[in-house]
């Protein structure tokens, strides 16, 4: 071997060694690492890739040299591509030409002339006994003059088992800095999680829930919330990003379904001034005001098709245009969505994409209805009932029996419809003690006939008198009333019957989400939305 190149080696070796066993932030360690390489031995575009388990992506972690937009694009599944291939297989590669290689995916699209400009490049494994923790990437330009792959793949090899000891230091680490610490308040950890709103519970359903928000909060994954609406699926995106590393960063929410179709493209990805009618200034969306932390995106599956494929760009590449707009916007976002609707349907149906859902399915969380954990009423129902009196400076105490009795109902609303029912409780009841009597009106909205409709759009009212005109809906179950209710009694009905779910009340009253929710602030009537 040159003896020059022998002692830039141990001199590089020996700057790593220094970094690594100082190091507090592995990503800052790995950055400075790959630095070296440059310096001392002119290897470039160094880049440490990562696995996240949660995902099964592999990801940049590190890449001093390229572009934080260019770097979060990098992620790719075991098996795709030179990095994902040499993480399945736990074997080194080596590509002499990378203009010449089919495997080389440019994923981020950092590589733009490798015709005229040829590189080789090196990927070696993280290894750490069996388990392959990553990959270590570097390149050599072909116009720098003669180099030597074998002396390259021996020397980054040994960074590459200096590196993959020293992130397993770290993971060991982990649980000694965690005793080391001042302990906590004597709380039992799962009380702690119970303090974001709406989190209380002891069901077995639940505390399953609750497990699973902790575990993926840490990661980036996208997140597709399903369950009945008024589950609480705003209230977990919520705790997916407060118990995680973005929780000091921006948490955008915005519900597909209340915005028209043909503003809903401009809200997610902003526009530019004179787009369209009324553009009167550049506007961002709500992915770059969530650039950084999460967007929630709630009843995803209202979205049109034309929507949807922006959607999936900006999800695979994390990158989009404004409307109206060249200019290409790169963001870090993490993608929480909810929907009530059958996905699976919908994609038979046509309305919803299946590349789209893949996408949004990286990890899928199932909310349990209330009804299906009715050991919960009672913990909920003190939760939120604290709450109310604390806010309304009220005292107000239920009976055994009024608890027995909110266990007892079928909460078609679910957790919303209980939270509205103790709302309700303290803004209308004396102060005292509520009893079961005073629940009664839980079973009649329950047994209540159908709301009178027409065809869809139109809310009938119905007439003084029976007729027997065809063009006037009746009802024979009941008995009409003295004079007809008007369309916002109507819509109040159906929302009380509905336990307050938008989505159920429309199809009470025959008429589409949108055009309840028009209703809904036309008539300024009051929904509480959890």
């Amino acid at each position: 071997m040159d003896p020059r190149r022998a002692s830039r080696e141990i001199e590089a070796l020996h700057e790593i060694g220094k970094i690594l066993s100082l190091a507090t932030d592995l990503t800052k360690a790995f950055t400075s690492a790959l630095l070296v390489f440059r310096s001392h031995l002119a290897l470039e575009n160094g880049t440490v890739s990562l696995f996240d388990a949660v995902t099964g992506e592999v990801f940049i972690e590190a890449a001093p040299e390229m572009p934080d937009e260019a770097r979060i694009l990098g992620r790719l599944r075991p098996g795709e591509g030179i990095v994902g291939r040499v993480f399945r297989t736990g074997l080194s590669a080596v590509v002499p030409d990378l203009a010449d290689e089919p495997a080389f995916l440019n994923r981020t699209g950092s590589w733009r002339d490798l015709a005229t400009d040829r590189r080789a490049l090196w990927a070696v494994p993280l290894r750490e006994g069996r388990a392959t923790l990553g990959v270590l990437t570097a390149e050599r330009r072909w116009a720098d003059g003669p180099f030597s792959f074998a002396a390259d793949l021996r020397f980054l090899s040994v960074a590459a088992g200096m590196l993959a000891t020293r992130i397993r230091l770290h993971q060991l680490e982990q649980p000694l800095d965690r005793a080391r610490e001042d302990p906590p308040p004597i709380v039992p950890a799962r009380e702690t999680r119970e303090r974001w709103r709406g989190a209380a519970g002891e069901s077995a359903a639940w505390r399953g829930i609750l497990d699973v928000v902790d575990r993926v909060a840490q990661s980036r994954a996208t997140v597709l919330l399903r369950g009945e609406s008024g589950t609480g699926k705003e209230v977990v995106a919520r705790a997916l990003h407060e118990r995680g590393p973005r929780a000091e960063r921006p948490f955008v929410a915005v519900s597909c379904a209340a915005l028209p179709e043909a503003l809903l493209e401009s809200e997610l990805f902003g526009h530019e001034k004179g787009a369209f009618t009324g553009a009167a200034q550049a506007r961002a969306g709500r992915f770059e005001l969530a650039d950084g932390g999460t967007l929630f995106l709630d009843e995803v599956g209202e979205l049109p098709l034309a929507a949807q494929v922006k959607l999936l760009r900006a999800i695979q590449e994390r990158q989009f245009e404004r409307v109206g707009g060249r200019r290409t916007i790169t963001v870090d976002v993490r993608l929480v969505a909810a929907t009530n609707r059958d996905l699976e349907a919908a994609i038979r149906s046509g309305t919803f994409r299946l590349d789209l859902y893949h996408r949004l399915q990286v990890v899928e969380i199932v909310l349990p209805r209330l009804r299906d954990r009715r050991e919960d009423v009672p913990i909920l129902a003190r939760q939120f009932l604290d709450e109310l009196l604390a806010e309304h400076g009220r005292s107000l105490v239920l009976s055994p029996g009024a608890v027995g009795a909110l266990a007892a109902h079928d909460w078609p609303g679910n957790v919303r419809q209980l939270r509205n029912t103790i709302e309700r409780l303290v803004a209308t009841h004396p102060s005292g003690t509520v009893t079961a009597e005073d629940l009664d009106f839980l079973t009649q909205v329950a047994n209540q006939p159908p709301v009178p409709i027409s065809s869809p759009g139109t809310i009938a009212t119905a007439t003084a008198t029976p007729t027997t005109n065809t063009n006037t809906t009746t009802s024979e179950a009941t008995p009409v009333p003295d004079s007809a209710p008007t369309e916002r009694e109507l819509i109040v009905h159906a929302l009380d019957r509905a336990g307050h779910v938008q989505a159920r009340a429309a199809r009470i009253l025959g008429i589409t989400v949108r055009q309840l929710r028009y209703r809904i602030e036309k008539y300024r009537i009051a929904v509480e939305r959890f």
